[in-house]
């Protein structure tokens, strides 16, 4: 990518005749308005003209790490009113050219354009139950426009879910991996086999910027658990295991999986029970079913909810997955057993361990904070690439809640380096 391309800045507003010329290229660098046009009759049809657009910031706080997420305004102009329509965005971060050079080295933003434009009316073309993920009425490669869910009553909420949104939850889980099963009977495929782009692996992987990230956040790892009094000899070699629980199963029935189901990639509408919608499709993998599962319960609970509720919770995620695909009569798929299931969420358990302790270093930080560290390109990269340790713990000496979830997890990490031999391995 060029130096002037990561230099581009959005444009505070694009009318049909307001703006002077450098401004609206500026902008058209991102959005044009025949696509805001399109995007707007795809919305709610072909009767609506564009009069002005405007792109402006969705949030003060950091909502998420693979990119800025803007809010798109656009005045509209029908035969009975005008109106203002209100769009989610999301774009390469390229105000911050070390943080949009990381992302498009990720390729996440063409991740999660394959998976909508492509994989999506694919997962859908049998269902016809709730939506699972919001509506995407444009993706490019550096910008993707999604109705606001927030207009909608959704919301994000604690990064430590209850019962009702785990449940809610797993719901949505098991309809993607449904609709994934349905998709490839249709087809007599899978889904990677058509779309390999798509299952890179760009969470975890072992060369670049993404390896140094994850070595800085094992270092970390590592002075956490010194700082509570741990053996942390043998983690190190336990975080390398993750790389095993990443690869499709050779044993047992794949699914689309999210692979990235933090707090902030879900949002619940106001209803009760309420409704979820998955967001953020940029980290997408092809795994067996319990993957998408185990990582919820280490990234939205505690590990005495995991205690508690795990049976419970893998009980009614299955019922959900077999309901939807019991309903869909076209289409005949066979239900992976239970016992499948089971074993899987021990296979990948260690992996959502490992998940949760390099995740939970950034995304439990006080969003105003994260937004600080992220937002200015040294600290970005000193806690990204360099060294992290001290921060997190002093973080963890004024914030009660980040202290008790990273303990408890890198405490976990421990124990299970320590026993290493005894775990099952991803088959």
């Amino acid at each position: 990518m060029s130096k002037s391309e990561l230099e581009v800045r959005i444009a505070p507003q694009c009318s049909n005749n307001e703006q002077s010329h450098s401004d609206v290229d500026t902008c058209r660098n991102l959005l044009t308005f025949q696509e805001v046009q399109a995007l707007v009759n795809r919305a709610i049809g072909n009767d609506a003209a564009v009069q002005k657009f405007f792109l402006g910031s969705y949030s003060d706080k950091k909502v998420g790490f693979l990119g800025s997420h803007q809010r798109l305004s656009v005045e509209i102009k029908t035969p009975s009113k005008r109106d203002i329509l209100s769009f989610f965005v999301k774009v390469v971060p390229y105000d911050l050219p070390a943080q949009a050079e990381y992302v498009l080295d990720k390729c996440a933003f063409l991740k999660e354009k394959i998976f909508y434009r492509d994989i999506f009316p694919q997962l859908c073309h049998e269902y016809k139950g709730e939506p699972w993920t919001a509506t995407c009425f444009l993706s490019k490669d550096n910008l993707l426009v999604f109705e606001d869910l927030g207009a909608k009553g959704y919301s994000l909420r604690s990064k430590l879910f209850d019962k009702e949104l785990i449940e809610s939850a797993l719901t949505t889980i098991a309809k993607l991996h449904a609709c994934s099963l349905l998709a490839e009977a249709r087809l007599g495929k899978s889904l990677k086999e058509m779309y390999p782009c798509a299952f890179v692996e760009n969470a975890f992987s072992k060369t670049g910027k993404t390896r140094t990230w994850f070595e800085v956040s094992v270092n970390a790892i590592v002075a956490v658990a010194k700082h509570l009094g741990l053996n942390a000899d043998l983690v190190p070699k336990a975080c390398e295991q993750v790389y095993a629980a990443l690869e499709m199963s050779t044993t047992k029935r794949n699914v689309v999986s999210h692979g990235d189901l933090w707090g902030n990639n879900f949002m619940f509408s106001n209803t009760t029970p309420p409704k979820c919608s998955l967001v953020d499709f940029q980290l997408l993998r092809y795994s067996p079913l319990a993957h998408d599962v185990i990582q919820l319960l280490y990234l939205c609970a505690d590990r005495d909810f995991r205690e508690k509720w795990s049976e419970t919770m893998l009980k009614h995620y299955y019922s959900v997955l077999r309901e939807v695909l019991n309903s869909v009569e076209s289409v005949s798929v066979q239900v992976p057993s239970w016992s499948e299931l089971i074993a899987g969420m021990e296979e990948q358990r260690l992996a959502a361990v490992i998940t949760a302790c390099t995740y939970f270093q950034l995304t439990l930080i006080d969003e105003k904070i994260g937004a600080e560290i992220m937002n200015d390109s040294d600290s970005y990269h000193e806690f990204e690439f360099k060294n992290r340790n001290e921060t997190l713990i002093e973080i963890m000496k004024i914030d009660p809640v980040y202290r008790k979830r990273l303990s408890e997890t890198v405490t976990e990490l421990v124990e299970f380096s320590l026993r290493l031999d005894k775990i099952p391995k991803p088959t």
